[in-house]
C-alpha cells in the first residue's frame, strides 16, 4: 500500500506540473500581443524615417540639378550671343565677353574649338599660352553627340584634384563649332545639398561635395553604386554599425549619385508596463484555478493508478485481471479508465500471440514498427550475442552473413512495400566460443487496424539447418548460383554508370555502388525508399517524373537532364543524363523501372568553358574594331581629300595596332616587358637600318591597355621622324630610353638629333599624332600620367612619365 501511495503522489505532482504549464501558456497570448504591437510601432517609425530620408535625397538631387541647369543655361545664352565660327579671328572680343560672364557667374569660363584646343580661359590673363582642358573625355563626348556633358573629378598637376567640368557644345547647322566649359565649384555644390548629411559622388565613387557627417561613415562606393535608387536601404558602416542610405539619381549628371544617410534610432516600447500588469493578473487567476482543479482530480486519478498497478501485477503472474473501478470524476477521467481497459485487453491478446509463436518452436520473437524497423526481439541476444539497442531498426542486419545481406534486405523491402507475409532464409552468426553460421528462416505478418492502417509487424525466427542439410547437390547448386550472382554483382557495381531498379510504387529494389555514391549512402540504405527520400532534389524530381512516365506508357524515356549537389563536406554541382526503361513480367505487364544515370559534369563544364571563351573573344574583337574605327576616323579627318595620304596613314596605324595585338596575344594579355613593347612598336624602322638606339634600365611590366597605347604613340613618333624629323635625312639619329624610379614611376624619353631644324606646329597644324601624345596618353596610361612634348630647334623631345602595375587598368581591360 505504501508503494501504491508513492505512485499516486508522483502522479499528482506530474498533474500539478501540467497545470503550471497551463498557467505559463496563458501568458503567451499577452506577451505575443505586446511584442506584436511593439514590432508594428517600430516598423511604422522605421517606414516614416525611410520616407523622410528618401525625400531629403530627392530634394537635394533636384537642388543639384537646378544648380547645374542654371550654369548650363547661362553658357547656352552666352553661346547664342557669339559667332563660334569667327571666334578665332577676334579672340580679344570673345575673351572680354567670356570674362563678363565669368564675373557674373563667379567662376572661370573657357571656350574651346572643335578639336578641344583652348581658345579662351578667363582664369588666365589674355595672351597667356593656354594648356589643353583636363576634361578630354567629356569634351569629346560633347563634340561628337552635340549634347552637354558633366565630367568626373579631374586630375590636376601632381596629386591635386580639379573640380568637375560642365562642357556645353555650340551648334551650327547640326554641327558642333565650339565648346564652352565651366568648373562646378565644390562649395556651390555643397550649398545645394541642403542640411544633410549627404554626399555627391561622381561615376567612380569620389566625393565631389558633402555636408553633415563625413563620407567616411559610408560603405565603400562599389557597394553604394549597386544600391537601388529611390528607396532607403540599411547597410553596414566600415565600423560595423547599421546606417540607412538613400541613393538619388541626377538628371543633369546621369553618371553621378547623390547619397543621403541617417543612423536608425531604436524604437522604444511604451506597452511593456501594461503587458506586465496583464500577465500578473493572468498568473494569479491561473494559480487559483489550478489549486481548485487539483482537488477535484486527484481522487479518481489515484484510483486509476492503483488499478493499473494491480493489472500489471496480474499480467506478470498470469492471473486474472482485476475489475476496473467505477467511473468517477470528470468525463475525461472516465474516458481514461475505458482506454486503460482496452489497453489491458490488447496486452493480453499480444501475450497470447507471442505464446503461440513460442510454442511453435521459434528461436526469436520479434516486433517491428510500420516501416519494418525492429523494436523488440525476445531471444535474439541469447542466440547472437547482440543486445538492445544495437539490434533495433536495421542493426540486426549486421549479424547476417555478408553474402546474405543484400538479397535478404531486397526480399524484406519487397514484402514491406507490398504488405505481404515475410518469409526469407539467411545465415546468422551465433553466440558462444564456437561461433558459427546457422541457417534460419524469418517470418512475419503485418498488424493493421480495422480501417486498414498498418500499425506494426510481428514475426519469428526458426531454425532450418536440418532442412538445408538435406542434400549435397542442393548446396553445390546454391554455391554455383551464389558465385554467378557474385560475378554479376561485381559487374553491376563496377560499371561506370549508376544503375537502379524500382518497383511499381517507385521504391528502390536494388542499386549499384555508382548509383549509391550519388546520394552518399550505402546501397542497402536505398532499398524500399523512393528517390526523393535519399537523392538530391535536382536529381530526384526529374528522375521520378521519367519513371512515372515509363510506368504510364510502357515506353522508355531517354536522356533526361538532371542537376544536383554532390554529397560531401565540399558541395559542388553535378550533372547527369538519366534513361529509364520498363521492366515487364512474362505477361507483358510493367512491374518496375530500371534507371541508368551517366555523370556528364565534365562535358557540361567543357561546353560552358567554350561559351565563355567565345564571349571573351567577341568582347576583344569589339574593342579592336572600336580602336580601328577611331584610327580610321582620325586619319580621314587629317587627310582631307588626299586619299593616298589617308591610305598610307591608316595602314601604318593599323599595322602598329596589329603588332601590339600580336605581342599581347602571345603573352595571353598579361603584363608585358616595356623593352618588348618598344621593339614591337619600332620593328619596321629597326629592321630597315634606321639610326634608332633603344636602351633602358629596370624591368618594367606594363598592362595590356598601356602597351597598346605606347605602341601607337611610338609609331606616331617614328613616322613623324621619318617624314619631318631626324630620320628624314642621312646622319639623323633617335635615342629611345626608359627607366623605373623607386616611386614606381616609369620614365620614357624620345630624343631626335641631326635632322632638319624643327619649328613648333601651329594650332591648326597639330595632327593626330600630337593629339594622341598630349591628350590620349594621359587617359590611356592611367592616373598621374605626364606627357612633355617639346619642339626644340635641334630635334623633337618627348618625355612620358606614368605609373606601372595599376590594378584599375587591369580591371578596365577585363571589363
Amino acid at each position: 500500500m505504501g508503494q501504491s501511495s508513492g505512485q499516486v503522489g508522483t502522479r499528482g505532482a506530474a498533474l500539478g506540473a501540467r497545470l503550471l504549464l497551463l498557467v505559463a501558456a496563458a501568458m503567451v497570448p499577452l506577451l505575443a500581443g505586446g511584442f506584436i504591437l511593439a514590432i508594428l510601432n517600430a516598423r511604422t517609425d522605421a517606414a516614416a524615417a525611410d520616407a523622410r530620408l528618401v525625400a531629403a535625397a530627392q530634394a537635394a538631387a533636384r537642388s543639384i540639378d537646378s544648380e547645374i541647369e542654371a550654369r548650363r543655361l547661362a553658357l547656352l545664352a552666352f553661346g547664342s550671343s557669339i559667332d563660334a565660327a569667327r571666334v578665332a579671328s577676334d579672340l580679344s572680343a570673345a575673351d572680354a565677353a567670356a570674362r563678363r560672364l565669368a564675373e557674373a557667374l563667379g567662376t572661370p569660363v573657357g571656350l574651346l574649338d572643335r578639336g578641344l584646343g583652348m581658345l579662351v580661359d578667363t582664369s588666365k590673363p589674355f595672351g597667356t599660352p593656354l594648356a589643353s582642358t583636363p576634361a578630354i573625355s567629356a569634351g569629346l563626348w560633347a563634340v561628337e553627340t552635340g549634347r552637354p556633358r558633366v565630367s568626373d573629378l579631374l586630375g590636376g598637376p601632381g596629386a591635386a584634384a580639379l573640380p568637375p567640368m560642365l562642357m556645353v557644345p555650340l551648334m551650327r547647322e547640326g554641327r558642333t563649332e565650339a565648346v564652352l566649359s565651366l568648373p562646378l565649384r565644390a562649395d556651390r555644390l555643397a550649398a545645394a545639398l541642403g542640411p544633410g548629411p549627404a554626399v555627391l559622388l561622381d561615376s567612380r565613387g569620389r566625393a565631389l561635395a558633402s555636408v553633415g557627417a563625413p563620407p567616411a561613415d559610408l560603405p565603400d562606393w562599389p557597394r553604394l553604386m549597386t544600391l537601388p535608387r529611390g528607396v532607403a536601404t540599411t547597410v553596414a558602416t566600415p565600423a560595423g554599425g547599421p546606417i540607412a542610405v538613400a541613393v538619388a539619381p541626377l538628371q543633369e549628371a546621369p553618371d553621378w549619385r547623390l547619397v543621403a544617410w541617417a543612423v536608425p534610432t531604436p524604437a522604444g516600447s511604451g506597452l511593456l508596463p501594461w503587458a506586465a500588469g496583464l500577465v500578473a493578473l493572468a498568473v494569479l487567476a491561473a494559480i487559483v484555478t489550478m489549486r481548485v482543479t487539483l482537488r477535484g482530480l486527484r481522487a479518481p486519478l489515484s484510483g486509476l493508478a492503483r488499478h493499473a498497478a494491480a493489472s500489471a501485477e496480474a499480467l506478470r503472474s498470469d492471473s486474472p485481471a482485476p475489475e476496473p473501478p467505477a467511473p468517477s470524476g470528470p468525463a475525461e477521467i472516465a474516458s481514461l479508465g475505458a482506454a486503460l481497459a482496452e489497453a489491458e485487453a490488447a496486452a493480453r491478446d499480444q501475450t497470447r500471440r507471442l505464446r503461440a509463436l513460442a510454442e511453435a518452436g521459434a528461436l526469436v520473437l520479434w516486433r517491428a514498427d510500420a516501416a519494418g524497423g525492429w523494436i523488440e526481439a525476445a531471444g535474439w541476444a541469447g542466440l547472437t550475442g547482440q543486445t538492445a539497442p544495437a539490434f533495433r531498426k536495421d542493426g540486426w542486419v549486421e549479424m547476417l552473413h555478408p553474402d546474405d545481406r543484400a538479397p535478404t534486405l531486397a526480399e524484406w523491402g519487397r514484402c514491406l512495400v507490398a504488405r505481404q507475409t515475410i518469409g526469407v532464409e539467411f545465415r546468422l552468426r551465433t553466440a558462444g566460443d564456437a561461433a558459427a553460421w546457422r541457417w534460419v528462416r524469418a517470418t512475419g505478418v503485418p498488424v493493421a487496424t480495422e480501417d486498414g492502417q498498418l500499425i506494426e509487424w510481428v514475426g519469428a525466427i526458426h531454425d532450418v539447418a536440418d532442412a538445408r542439410g538435406a542434400g549435397t547437390a542442393h548446396r553445390f547448386n546454391e554455391a554455383q548460383v551464389r558465385q554467378t550472382v557474385a560475378e554479376l554483382r561485381a559487374v553491376y557495381d563496377n560499371v561506370p554508370v549508376g544503375l537502379a531498379l524500382v518497383d511499381a510504387t517507385l521504391r528502390f529494389v536494388n542499386v549499384n555502388a555508382r548509383f549509391a555514391a550519388i546520394s552518399g549512402l550505402p546501397p542497402e540504405a536505398h532499398v524500399a525508399r523512393v528517390p526523393h527520400e535519399v537523392m538530391p532534389e535536382g536529381l530526384a524530381a526529374p528522375l521520378e517524373a521519367a519513371q512515372q512516365e515509363v510506368l504510364r506508357t510502357g515506353r522508355p524515356v531517354l536522356d533526361v537532364t538532371c542537376t544536383g549537389q554532390a554529397p560531401g563536406a565540399v558541395q559542388h554541382l553535378r550533372h547527369w543524363l538519366a534513361s529509364c526503361h520498363p521492366v515487364k513480367d512474362p505477361a507483358g505487364v510493367v512491374t518496375g523501372v530500371s534507371a541508368v544515370l551517366q555523370d556528364v559534369t565534365e562535358r557540361v563544364r567543357a561546353e560552358r568553358s567554350r561559351e565563355l571563351l567565345v564571349t571573351e573573344l567577341n568582347h576583344r574583337v569589339k574593342n579592336t574594331l572600336s580602336t580601328v574605327q577611331s584610327l580610321a576616323a582620325q586619319s580621314l579627318r587629317r587627310a582631307g581629300g588626299d586619299s593616298t595620304g589617308f591610305g598610307r596613314d591608316f595602314v601604318g596605324r593599323l599595322q602598329a595596332l596589329t603588332r601590339s595585338h600580336d605581342l599581347l596575344a602571345e603573352g595571353g594579355w598579361e603584363p608585358v616587358d616595356l623593352a618588348r613593347v618598344v621593339q614591337a612598336a619600332l620593328a619596321p624602322w629597326l629592321g630597315s637600318g634606321r639610326a634608332i638606339r633603344i636602351s633602358g634600365s629596370g624591368r618594367i611590366q606594363v598592362e595590356a591597355p598601356q602597351a597598346q597605347a605606347l605602341v601607337l604613340a611610338l609609331h606616331e613618333l617614328a613616322t613623324n621622324a621619318v617624314r619631318h624629323g631626324a630620320l628624314s635625312r642621312p646622319g639623323g639619329e633617335v635615342d629611345a630610353t626608359w627607366s623605373l624610379g623607386e616611386d614606381g614611376i616609369a620614365r620614357f624619353g624620345w630624343r631626335e638629333s641631326g635632322g632638319p631644324p624643327v619649328t613648333p606646329p601651329t594650332a591648326d597644324k597639330r595632327g593626330f599624332g600630337v593629339r594622341l601624345l598630349e591628350r590620349g596618353l594621359v587617359h590611356d596610361l592611367g592616373p598621374g600620367t605626364e606627357v612633355d612634348l617639346r619642339f626644340a630647334e635641334d630635334g623633337l623631345r618627348a618625355t612620358l612619365q606614368f605609373r606601372v602595375g595599376l590594378p584599375s587598368l587591369t580591371r578596365a581591360a577585363a571589363d
